[in-house]
């Protein structure tokens, strides 16, 4: 497990190996925003990562090529929830991440 603490809501996320940020999020019962339900197809989950860039494993080509099409940087800071997996401790930014009710988000 690793620890991902996701900036400004101020929560600690354990994140099982291959399991995403995003999906980390919503088993601990937080929402990530989202327009594609997690398919790297919207770009809405874009997160910067602020400490432990080392620690975020190798971008996908889908991650990519969606960043690519958002306009979004692709310096290796911003990366998808819905893609990010990470192999030790990581300090994302993100709005929009909120408790939920325990629906899907």
């Amino acid at each position: 497990m690793s620890l991902v603490h996701v900036d400004p809501i101020g929560i600690d996320l354990e994140v099982a190996a291959g399991q995403t940020v995003m999906a980390a999020a919503r088993a601990a019962g937080y929402g990530w925003p989202t327009v594609c339900d997690a398919s790297a197809s919207c770009g809405t989950c874009v997160s910067i990562v602020k400490e432990g860039i080392d620690n975020c494993a190798e971008m996908p080509d889908d991650e990519r090529e969606t960043l690519a099409r958002t306009l979004v940087p692709l310096d290796g800071q911003r990366r998808l929830a819905c893609r990010l997996t990470v192999n030790g401790p990581v300090t994302l930014s993100k709005r929009g991440v909120h408790v939920t009710d325990g629906s899907s988000s």
